[in-house]
């Protein structure tokens, strides 16, 4: 009888065992469908909404004054100079396209005389073929990656430079300076003096985090150094080239932020039995499994850490520190 009795439980288990893997196998695609739509997610702090689009022009304009106005779309943004002889543009992201031209025209009627290219990425430059008759500026680095590309819509500048360049234009001084790869090659700031306004693109999210890995930041220590040179400016307005129209003091906030995923991933990876890493690996099946999991305890340490401190700050902490932490934990690892 007691023989019976253990059996029926090791069915009941087992059919338990079966049910809950059943029930997780159902329920896994619907909840990543829904933390796709960012239902599981923090909700974004009110200060980090994002600017009314109007949705019958498909973009949003600002006056920075001194001829100067920001200009958004959907997923971008940027900004125009309005000089005492033309327009100077920054970039011509395609999520803007047409309504770019719209946002100037509502503005001045003045031609566009020159294009600023802020690097050679496409979602940032990929419609330069709006302005065909504007002279394109840009670093010589920039110019060297679109004569590969050959892309008829991101054509050659023709006017390129390599540490420093100055712009004027119709009375305008627009200084143009590159402090290494940050983003990628030939990524530049861009600075108005009189008007107090300055960009550099995919390098701060004003009033956000940078999307995953720092904003796929192809150097990063010219990506933390970067930010000294920035902030060296005297400016009121910052344009990142995603999120919002940013401050100096935004500018100051998304250092910190940085700066603190960079502590963050040396903690977790100081904390992690690296030594024993070889031993542990010897005895399962597949090294590389054992491996990858303590990279990823060691990211998700990390993320521990800067989420404690910055959720409700700043808008998608919780989506994606953790890429940010996996990039600072392989740096430190190898370091």
């Amino acid at each position: 009888m007691f023989a019976a009795s253990r059996r029926s439980q090791r069915i009941l288990v087992g059919a338990v065992v079966l049910l809950a893997t059943w029930v997780v196998v159902l329920v896994t695609p619907l909840k990543d469908m829904l933390a796709l739509t960012g239902v599981l997610n923090d909700a974004v702090p009110a200060a980090s909404a994002e600017h009314p689009v109007d949705p019958d022009k498909g973009y949003y304009l600002e006056e920075l004054g001194g001829g100067a106005w920001f200009v958004s779309g959907w997923s971008h943004n940027t900004m125009f100079v309005v000089t005492s002889e033309s327009v100077v543009v920054l970039d011509a992201p395609p999520s803007l396209g047409e309504a770019y031209l719209d946002a100037v025209a509502e503005v001045t009627d003045k031609p566009v005389s020159h294009l600023i290219y802020s690097h050679s990425h496409a979602d940032h430059i990929g419609r330069a073929d709006l302005f065909p008759d504007a002279t394109v500026v840009a670093h010589e680095r920039t110019a060297e990656i679109l004569a590969e590309r050959q892309d008829p819509k991101r054509r050659a500048p023709g006017v390129t430079f390599s540490d420093r360049h100055t712009l004027t234009v119709g009375g305008v001084r627009i200084e143009l300076a590159n402090y290494g790869p940050a983003h990628g090659p030939g990524n530049i700031a861009v600075y108005l003096p009189e008007q107090k306004v300055l960009s550099m693109i995919d390098i701060a999210f004003p009033k956000w985090i940078p999307v995953h890995e720092f904003a796929i930041a192809e150097d990063i220590d010219a990506y933390f150094q970067v930010y000294d040179h920035l902030l060296a400016y005297e400016f009121d307005h910052f344009i990142g080239g995603h999120a919002n129209l940013g401050t100096y003091e935004d500018l100051e906030e998304q250092r910190d932020y940085v700066l603190d995923v960079r502590q963050a991933a040396r903690t977790a990876v100081g904390e992690a039995p690296l030594d024993k890493i070889g031993q542990m690996q010897r005895w399962t099946p597949n090294p590389f499994v054992t491996a990858n999991f303590g990279f990823e305890r060691m990211t998700a340490r990390c993320a521990d850490i800067v989420e404690d401190k910055w959720e409700g700050r700043l808008a998608a902490v919780d989506v994606f520190t953790s890429s940010h932490c996996r990039r600072m934990v392989f740096y430190w690892f190898t370091d």
